[in-house]
């Protein structure tokens, strides 16, 4: 589903406002934005802790829970191929359907297919491109963890040991432990993004077959066994 378009008159109660990642970590303050004469706002203008300034286009904003709400790079390129392989295959799947009840010529329909299976192969390469980038990411965040770990695992020992106080030791580990919060839930949004873009290829796949090639299959399967006195096994193909 289409997220709604982001527009000023939205964005622009949010100016000096705190703004987070999905994750629930802080990305920054919204400073400004850029618009069109038509009131939809192309970017975002953050400045983060560090006081650099990042300009975010609108596709990688939300806002959501009366927060602005930022997605990281790999979380808006899933998003685009995410949606174009479910519109690449749902037309894949119209194009067979009306082509089994023989409502388009022949010739339309290779021609339809060939460009929809050209899109496919180019969604194949920008779906590798993103496994790529996710499983980076994915590495990035175990990287991280193993050092918040080592950083949890010293505090404990020098709050034990009477080297710093208990208000201390609280304000610390708490935000240690909301740093691996948020690093365990992307990680888990990381596992579950890869695995819709691989039953998304898997689909592709599947519709790869044309119709005749499924029923020659099916032929195939179902056809008599040749070994005296046994009978063929009914096989379920499922089409398209």
């Amino acid at each position: 589903m289409a997220r709604p378009p982001l527009t000023v008159d939205k964005v622009q109660e949010f100016i000096g406002e705190t703004v987070y990642d999905p994750y629930g970590r802080v990305a920054g303050r919204l400073v400004s934005f850029e618009s069109d004469v038509d009131g939809l706002v192309q970017n975002v203008v953050v400045e983060t802790e560090d006081r650099d300034v990042r300009f975010i286009p609108a596709e990688a904003v939300e806002i959501k829970d009366g927060r602005i709400i930022v997605w990281p790079e790999w979380k808006t390129i899933a998003y685009k191929v995410t949606a174009s392989y479910q519109r690449a295959l749902k037309r894949l799947k119209g194009l067979e359907d009306i082509y089994s009840r023989n409502e388009i010529p022949s010739v339309v329909y290779h021609e339809m297919r060939k460009r929809l299976n050209d899109s496919l192969s180019k969604l194949k390469e920008e779906a590798k491109k993103l496994r790529e980038i996710i499983n980076r990411r994915m590495h990035e965040i175990e990287d991280n963890n193993l050092k918040l770990d080592r950083a949890i695992a010293n505090l404990k020992v020098s709050y034990m040991a009477g080297e710093i106080g208990e208000k201390a030791y609280k304000t610390a580990i708490e935000r240690l432990r909301g740093a691996k919060d948020s690093n365990t839930r992307e990680l888990e949004d990381l596992k579950n993004t890869k695995g819709r873009i691989e039953a998304l290829e898997n689909g592709a796949i599947e519709l790869a077959k044309t119709k005749s090639e499924a029923k020659a299959e099916k032929e195939k399967n179902t056809a008599p066994a040749t070994v005296q006195g046994l009978q063929p096994i009914p096989v379920k193909v499922i089409e398209g």
